[in-house]
Formats: structure tokens, sequence, C-alpha cells
């Protein structure tokens, strides 16, 4: 009885290795949080502006934020007002078009920090990513980032 108590032992330990040896340092478990964000049908939150970082007023409705659309529309949140448009992607090429917004009035800051969305907005030519941020560009210059959110 001992002897085979023994060779169980014996076994299991060499199961037991052997299934380590078999694993590979690169292989990761699933856990089902790897990041699924893409430019498209993705909650993009405004985190910086013109290199300066950007956090919600008091008064804020909402935070600044825009998704794109897989058929070429972009809609989101000034500041202020909603916004949509559209937009053509080309490679990393990237521009908004034909962006118009409701019209209400909001206090001066919100009203500045739409302004600059905007005109960033019009302004941007592509984009890139980094990591989960999602950064717009001007001629290569970033003009603005977005952090993806996962709703």
């Amino acid at each position: 009885m001992l002897h085979r108590l023994t060779n169980l032992s014996l076994a299991a330990a060499i199961a037991m290795a052997g299934g380590c040896a078999a694993t590979s340092d690169s292989a990761k478990p699933d856990t089902g949080l790897t990041p699924s964000y893409s430019l498209t049908n993705t909650y993009w939150k405004l985190t910086e502006l013109d290199g300066a970082p950007v956090t919600m007023a008091p008064q804020q409705e909402r935070e600044v934020r825009i998704t794109l659309t897989d058929d070429g529309k972009v809609h989101g949140f000034t500041g202020c007002n909603q916004v949509m448009g559209g937009y053509t992607l080309a490679g990393t090429a990237l521009r908004f078009t034909q962006l118009a917004g409701t019209r209400m009035a909001c206090p001066p800051p919100l009203m500045q920090l739409e302004s600059t969305v905007l005109a960033n907005l019009n302004s941007v030519t592509g984009y890139r990513f980094d990591g989960e941020y999602l950064i717009l560009l001007k001629d290569g210059s970033p003009v603005a980032r977005f952090e993806s959110v996962y709703l």
C-alpha cells in the first residue's frame, strides 16, 4: 500500500511538472478584460485639449465626448450642446465634416470650451492611438486626447 501511494505521489508530481513545462511564458489567461476599443463605436471622453487637461466644470451637464459610427457619422457633447455631423477616413487621415449642434446658451466658461472643442474638431487631419487613448491630430500635432470609456 505504501509503495502504491509513493507511485501515485510521484505520478502526480510528474504530471504537474509536465503541465507547467508545457505552459508558455507568453500565454495569458483570458480574463475577458481585453480592450475592445476601436475608432468607431467607442465612447471617447475628452481628457486633454490643446495640451491642457480637461475636467468637468461644476455647472457642466456631462463630459465632453464623441462617438464615431461605422456609417460615417459622429455625435457627441461639446460641454454645452450636442454635436453631430460626419467624418471621412482614409487610413489614419481623419476629417470631420458638416458639424452642427444644438444652440443652447451656457455659462461663458462652457461656451468657451465648446468653441475650442469645435474649432479643434474642425481642424483635425488625422489620428493615432496611444494605448486606450485616441489622439486627434492637426498636421501631425496633437490637438485633443480622448479616453475610451466602457459602458
